[in-house]
Order: structure tokens, then C-alpha cells, then sequence
């Protein structure tokens, strides 16, 4: 927070936008260093599970090729769904 605090009010309203756009930075900065570990980790299971054997390695084969191929269906319909949102949008705005 701002060093200079506003009587009656805690904090310098004046730096109250740098304060919250440190506070997004870090809380972004945060949340993509955790996912940068978790997709690391991920990697390193599947690394591990190809290596231990062909039997394993068909299975895990299978595996990221469903998971791709339902990653692929969701992404789909998350772009249909905002498309038509975009529609709808777009047809409020001309009926006005």
C-alpha cells in the first residue's frame, strides 16, 4: 500500500490504482508460476510413464489422445458459445 497514508482513510487514494495493480500483478504472477509447475510435474509423470514399458506406453498413449481429442470437443463448444453470445450482443444492439 501507499507509504502515505490519507487521515480517516488508511491508504492515499491518489496511489489506491498502483496498490490494486500490484495486487493483480502478484496475483497473476502467482497463479501462472503454479500452473507453469503443474504442467511441469505433468510432463514429467507422462515422461516417466512412456519410459517404464510399451505396455504403459500404450496405455498413455491412449490416454493424451482422449484427453486431446475432449480438450478439442470443449474448446469447440466454448468457441460456439461465445460466438453466439456475440450474436445475441450484436442483435441487441441493432433492435435499439
Amino acid at each position: 500500500m501507499a507509504e502515505k497514508a490519507k487521515a480517516g482513510f488508511g491508504m492515499d487514494p491518489k496511489a489506491m490504482g498502483d496498490d490494486v495493480l500490484q495486487f493483480m500483478k502478484s496475483s497473476f504472477d502467482a497463479t501462472f508460476d503454479n500452473l507453469v509447475k503443474i504442467q511441469d510435474l505433468n510432463e514429467n509423470m507422462l515422461k516417466e510413464m512412456i519410459d517404464k514399458g510399451e505396455a504403459v506406453q500404450k496405455d498413455s498413449t491412449k490416454m493424451v489422445q482422449d484427453f486431446m481429442t475432449q480438450a478439442k470437443k470443449e474448446r469447440d463448444k466454448y468457441r460456439q458459445a461465445m460466438e453466439d453470445g456475440f450474436k445475441n450482443v450484436e442483435h441487441l444492439l441493432k433492435t435499439k
